[in-house]
């Protein structure tokens, strides 16, 4: 089989836009089996509201009734973080190594390929994606095209699929 149309644009950008929606749609389906929204949005509410109560107390730190009711929802706020942080681990369990292991076999496909030229320089570019590799700061390998397709992609499906934590 025959490689070049996937490693080559504009096969390449064709399959990593798919590869993008792909794996984004497999982790947002892996989240909504796994992470009961609604419950995450009542604690996130819980904490939200326990934040403020901190930052009212930084604004009056002599309001002892306020030092009262922070005290008495410490608990049930930390309580809360611990199970967000709980639910929202749960899915890497399922996503972790499988991204791992196709970004391993990308790396070694798309190194030193440029996927898109881009019309303008982006210093950053080379900075954070490109490192020592040959490719110029107005170029986008595959790591830096993938990463604006998956965040596209990924503003749709968890709207779709009900996934986003916004109300």
């Amino acid at each position: 089989m025959d490689l070049d149309f996937i490693i080559y644009p504009p096969g390449s950008i064709i399959f990593l836009t798919f590869l993008a929606l792909f794996i984004n749609l497999f982790v947002n389906l892996i989240s909504k089996r796994e992470i009961d929204y609604q419950r995450m949005r009542e604690l996130q509410k819980i904490v939200k509201e326990y934040n403020e109560l901190q930052k009212q107390l930084l604004r009056n730190p002599d309001d002892k009734k306020l030092k009262k009711k922070i005290d008495r929802m410490k608990p049930k706020a930390n309580a809360a973080q611990a199970e967000i942080t709980k639910m929202s681990m749960r899915p890497m369990l399922y996503t972790t190594i499988p991204i791992i292991a196709i970004f391993w076999i990308l790396g070694g496909m798309y190194r030193e390929i440029p996927v898109v030229q881009l019309p303008f320089p982006l210093p950053f570019v080379v900075d954070y994606f490109h490192g020592d590799s040959a490719l110029s700061s107005v170029t986008l390998g595959y790591l830096g095209y993938y990463i604006i397709a998956s965040y596209f992609f990924s503003m749709i499906l968890q709207r779709i699929l009900g996934t986003s934590l916004s109300s």
